[in-house]
């Protein structure tokens, strides 16, 4: 059976979070930035938004050629706020995962499901489950997201990436070949600067040049293993599985219906989530020996707390309580008002035996 892959990727992540929490800043030009600490503008673009972009913004940029680049221009510069972006990020993989048992995290920004197993090689039904995906998570975070259909992982990715942002492409493995052919051989995921200009010397500047290209050529000048991949993917051929990385985490976030300090409240979301992780705890047989929250303030600020037991732990009441204590402490030292509650476990273990008391009645 044709494999059929599903590539997410969540449009202009960073700055997107940050457009969606300040009205005032849509329209302008969003600069994330990652800042030394050295100077005023010393440090390094970590992303931007598409306006930004084209004006020649990117990631990696200075700060510095950034704001030259922009002068004049309605645009705005942020301080990267991670701790933000990973929550955030953690809730929407959950949302992706839900949809099959074949999921694969591969950025803070990125995920692909394998739904071969689901759909019987059905494309419109593929369909129908990348827009819910879609629906899901503008529904639960605002967040627009593109995302691409194809055969394998490699040609799942191109579709999301030639469709931004909030794009949904679809690539049966009948358009493959015409969707690839056409395409400058620099749009082929792996292909770099110096890979580009190397095949430049050798006359290839499309995508089908490259496939028609003898393989030993290729392994003269590329080596055997990178040759064989430019060879493979130039016709659309990747067998590389969708597979689940080792986690380091397990948490989740809530949005509370509306900004508090009171305790009565973050207490019944607290148990809501716990019960969440502890389930997830249970399907991959895993003990843990941190429990840590987040909150996220009314004015987007984010803290989090953690403890850490000697042992290894699987219980859901462990959980619960070690995060209400959290929470409470933290609640004690805030003024603000929080407006997102998070739980996490992690420093995992793998449950080789008994963990509760009643196993040795």
């Amino acid at each position: 059976m044709e494999r059929v892959v599903l590539h997410i990727d969540l449009d202009y992540f960073y700055a997107q979070i940050e457009e969606i929490h300040d009205q005032s800043i849509q329209n302008k030009s969003i600069v994330i930035c990652q800042y030394s600490g050295r100077t005023e503008d010393s440090g390094a673009v970590a992303t931007t938004n598409y306006i930004a972009r084209k004006y020649g913004v990117k990631s990696g940029i200075s700060i510095k050629q950034a704001k030259q680049l922009l002068s004049g221009k309605a645009s705005v510069f942020i301080a990267a706020n991670h701790e933000l972006y990973e929550s955030i990020s953690n809730l929407i993989m959950n949302i992706i995962r839900k949809y099959s048992s074949k999921f694969e995290q591969l950025s803070i920004d990125e995920a692909c499901i394998d739904i071969t197993s689901i759909i019987d090689g059905n494309y419109e039904y593929a369909k129908d489950i990348a827009i819910k995906i879609k629906n899901e998570i503008k529904q639960e975070e605002n967040l627009i997201c593109s995302v691409g259909i194809g055969p394998n992982k490699l040609i799942a990715k191109m579709a999301a990436d030639s469709n931004k942002p909030n794009g949904l492409t679809i690539l049966p493995p009948s358009k493959v070949k015409p969707f690839l052919f056409p395409q400058n051989v620099k749009s082929l995921y792996g292909v770099g600067p110096k890979t580009h200009f190397k095949l430049k010397t050798l006359k290839i500047e499309t995508i089908e040049q490259l496939a028609k290209c003898n393989l030993d050529v290729l392994i003269k000048h590329f080596g055997h293993k990178f040759a064989i991949y430019l060879h493979l993917s130039s016709s659309g051929v990747d067998d590389e599985p969708v597979r689940e990385k080792p986690v380091d985490q397990i948490g989740r976030i809530f949005t509370l219906k509306e900004d508090t300090k009171d305790f009565t409240i973050i207490k019944q979301t607290i148990e809501t989530l716990s019960k969440d992780v502890y389930l997830q705890l249970q399907e991959q047989n895993l003990t843990f020996k941190s429990v840590g929250i987040t909150a996220i303030l009314e004015d987007m600020n984010t803290c989090q707390r953690t403890k850490t037991f000697e042992i290894s732990h699987n219980s859901l009441d462990i959980i619960i309580n070690t995060s209400q204590k959290l929470f409470l402490s933290f609640l004690n030292q805030e003024s603000k008002k929080i407006r997102r509650v998070g739980i996490k476990v992690f420093h995992f273990s793998k449950n080789t035996g008994q963990t509760k008391l009643f196993d040795f009645n």
